[in-house]
């Protein structure tokens, strides 16, 4: 069972050659492993199933900055490696949040903002587990920068 999700195909084309490494370093080669998806299938899935989950742990490995935005709340966290921390803002404007100049519309508009922040610990699965679960609902890795420019406003 995977723990995250199934890569895509379009992402395992992408990634053809250290999927085949993969395959080699647990002891099948090509013609094996064609044999392996036409007479078991379901191995080949759980195969597949185990590489996906190997991508993605070092993906989440690396991130360290997520954020979520929605019309009138935005979310940044900065993942360390047995804690994050939130930095959210909830905007009680008329407008919605803009997809991009989001720190200068913060400053124009700081009196209609409620800047919180938050910490969770957690151990170095649930970490990835977080990372995973939020880019699943949306969220996505960015910089530090969005990140900064909050601590520095909330003194975090």
């Amino acid at each position: 069972m995977v723990r995250y999700r199934f890569l895509t195909d379009e992402e395992l084309k992408a990634l053809d050659e250290e999927f085949k490494h993969f395959l080699i370093a647990n002891g099948l080669h090509a013609e094996e492993w064609e044999e392996l998806n036409k007479n078991d299938p379901d191995k080949a899935i759980e195969i597949v199933g185990l590489f996906s989950d190997l991508v993605l742990d070092k993906v989440y490995d690396k991130t360290e900055f997520i954020l979520y935005q929605n019309a009138k709340s935005l979310k940044v966290f900065k993942f360390f490696k047995e804690k994050a921390i939130l930095i959210g803002v909830d905007y009680q404007g008329r407008d919605d949040f803009p997809l991009e100049g989001v720190m200068e519309f913060i400053s124009k508009n700081a009196e209609k903002m409620l800047i919180y922040s938050s910490s969770k610990s957690f151990d170095e699965v649930e970490r990835n587990k977080e990372i995973h679960h939020l880019i699943k609902y949306g969220a996505f890795a960015t910089d530090d920068k969005i990140f900064n420019f909050l601590a520095e406003i909330k003194k975090v």
